[in-house]
């Protein structure tokens, strides 16, 4: 499972959007109402992108590496870190559940997210195989008191404790992603006619000036820390 990990996390950039193109596929609803989908979708999706944020503001980790290679500067223990070992990850899940909700898609929820899930499990053997590794008896002892995925909320003013949110910082990181999400979300509502397409380029528009502002100052360094 390490092995298929280390592959997965490789291609992992390229796998993502053909879960997007999944929430297309025809599919029966997982609620009858409309509207019910919909908000429980949004809940989710606004979820991990806050999980992401307070992670990312508070202590932000590199990982990734060059060419695409799981790879980690130090081991991370605070923050988020201190009540889940993976809350970028936990974000990611929350948000594609939501996904799966907003377009109402009993196929997606059933077979694309447990494979999703499944994929990252991977991922979080392959990443630990290398911490283990490299960091030994501290990420042990880490993995021991720390659950994986879902935080130990009895801990939350722990992870606060000594820390001052850094916004700068989630602008910086967060902007493509944010940008992504929101586009992805006008295209479903397009696509399901729940948006007219004037309507749409209005808001395309706006949200991509407010990117293009972002862009120029992170471009500038307003956003250094």
């Amino acid at each position: 499972m390490v092995k298929l990990g280390n592959w997965l996390f490789h291609f992992r950039n390229f796998l993502f959007p053909l879960f997007y193109i999944a929430l297309f596929i025809p599919s029966p609803p997982v609620f009858e109402n409309t509207c019910t989908s919909s908000v429980t979708g949004l809940i989710l999706i606004l979820a991990g992108i806050t999980v992401r944020c307070i992670t990312i503001g508070l202590v932000y980790i590199v990982r990734g590496g060059n060419k695409r290679e799981i790879y980690a500067e130090g081991l991370v223990t605070e923050g988020i870190y201190s009540l889940c070992r993976n809350p970028m990850y936990l974000g990611n899940l929350l948000i594609l559940l939501g996904f799966g909700f907003f377009v109402d898609s009993l196929i997606f929820i059933l077979i694309f997210f447990p494979l999703f899930v499944f994929i990252y499990s991977s991922i979080i053997k392959a990443e630990e195989a290398f911490l283990m590794n490299k960091f030994g008896k501290d990420f042990e002892d880490y993995r021991k008191t720390t659950n994986s995925i879902f935080p130990d909320l009895r801990n939350i003013s722990r992870a606060f404790k000594g820390h001052t949110f850094k916004w700068k910082k989630v602008l910086s990181k967060e902007h493509n992603s944010l940008f992504v999400y929101a586009c992805g979300i006008l295209l479903i509502l397009l696509y399901h006619d729940q948006i007219d397409l004037k309507t749409m380029i209005v808001i395309f528009i706006t949200i991509s000036l407010v990117y293009g502002i972002i862009k120029y100052l992170k471009i500038n360094h307003y956003l250094d820390e």
